[in-house]
């Protein structure tokens, strides 16, 4: 069986996020079906995923611009896969071809509401429905999408994101010699994520500061920054920060340093406005760390009864939340304990098998 599969379509997400899993996820895809040959679309012709040996690079340059992508997926898709004589097209945005007849399936990390053009909103209906599958990577996101789109229940199957295996608890040497290195020694809260609004930054340093007058602890709060630009807003907002000295910015770490300084936070904290993913709170969970995450519906559904919920708009709720986790040892340790749990529910193995499943029940059906 001939699988292609559009990389340069993948979501533009941070360094820690979804992106890299559905990287491992097709990567692992090609190791474990060794008889079947994957064929990547890719503007990189140097793309390490084919240097497997059932892999081959489709080089085509990525779109440029909306006119650009209309054009390719209208023409130069359907060539692709006509000469590739492929069985399925696997594409990660909610864009199809309406011009070929080979099988198509979507893997969607967030609402086409979101992340489709202004311009090509109007077709994104047409091309879900033109999909022979659509994998969402949740509940929350499969109930946008049918409601949003007229799409059956059943054209659309809930894949949720694995996290890989050495995101796990750390001993405690490993544990003070990160609190050394990053956090003066000290206990930390901590954020790993992008610095934009949605991510509600400046709420968390109120909501920080709060704490830090009612508790008088020398807690301090670690923000792991990726896709991080020197001289952003909120970086130039730090300087005048009362507490600028207890608050440590890391930009682009690389992903063994991220592991320890999840593993050794106090408390996770992923107050959000809203947001698609959910995988650095269950790589928090994971670690054994206690995470406080906004109360919404995908929050709840990812995070159930083991994380403490808090209103993202009102920066005491909070400090409110994060004062509990500090002061009750009881609840936090059962927050660890359930966390963990949980975490073991975002298997990546099951998600490759999940989606290999599809991948052979809906490769070679015609429209």
């Amino acid at each position: 069986m001939n699988i292609v599969i559009n990389i340069n379509s993948l979501p533009k997400m941070g360094q820690y996020d979804d992106r890299f899993f559905l990287k491992d996820c097709i990567q692992q895809l090609i190791i474990s079906h060794p008889q079947h040959n994957f064929f990547i679309i890719s503007a990189d012709k140097n793309e390490p995923l084919a240097s497997l040996k059932n892999s081959s690079i489709v080089k085509s340059n990525s779109y440029g611009d909306n006119v650009r992508m209309a054009l390719w997926y209208a023409c130069r898709l359907p060539r692709i896969l006509k000469n590739t004589e492929a069985a399925i097209f696997i594409n990660m945005a909610a864009i199809c071809s309406l011009k070929t007849t080979v099988p198509q399936c979507l893997i969607l990390q967030e609402s086409p509401t979101v992340a489709s053009s202004t311009v090509f909103l109007k077709k994104t209906e047409v091309y879900l429905k033109k999909a022979i599958t659509i994998i969402a990577s949740s509940e929350f996101l499969k109930n946008d999408i049918c409601k949003n789109f007229k799409i059956t229940e059943d054209k659309v199957q809930v894949i949720y994101n694995g996290t890989i295996n050495n995101f796990l608890p750390i001993g405690q040497p490993e544990k003070e010699g990160t609190k050394e290195k990053y956090a003066d020694g000290k206990e930390y809260f901590l954020f790993a994520g992008e610095l934009n609004k949605d991510n509600n930054l400046v709420n968390l340093l109120k909501a920080f500061s709060f704490f830090k007058k009612r508790q008088k602890s020398n807690m301090q709060l670690l923000i792991v920054a990726n896709n991080y630009l020197p001289g952003s807003l909120f970086e130039k907002s730090l300087q005048s920060y009362k507490y600028r000295n207890e608050v440590k910015l890391l930009p682009n770490l690389p992903e063994d340093e991220l592991v320890k300084i999840i593993a050794a936070a106090y408390v996770s904290v992923y107050a959000t406005f809203k947001t698609a993913s959910y995988r650095s709170v269950v790589q928090a969970m994971q670690c054994g760390v206690p995470v406080i995450v906004s109360n919404t519906l995908l929050m709840n559904e990812i995070c159930k009864d083991v994380a403490l919920f808090t209103d993202p708009a009102v920066f005491k709720n909070i400090a409110d939340k994060m004062m509990l986790a500090f002061k009750d040892e009881t609840l936090r340790n059962d927050l660890v304990a359930k966390g963990k749990l949980r975490a073991a529910s975002f298997n990546v193995s099951a998600a490759n098998d999940l989606l290999w499943q599809c991948i052979e029940k809906n490769a070679a059906k015609n429209d």
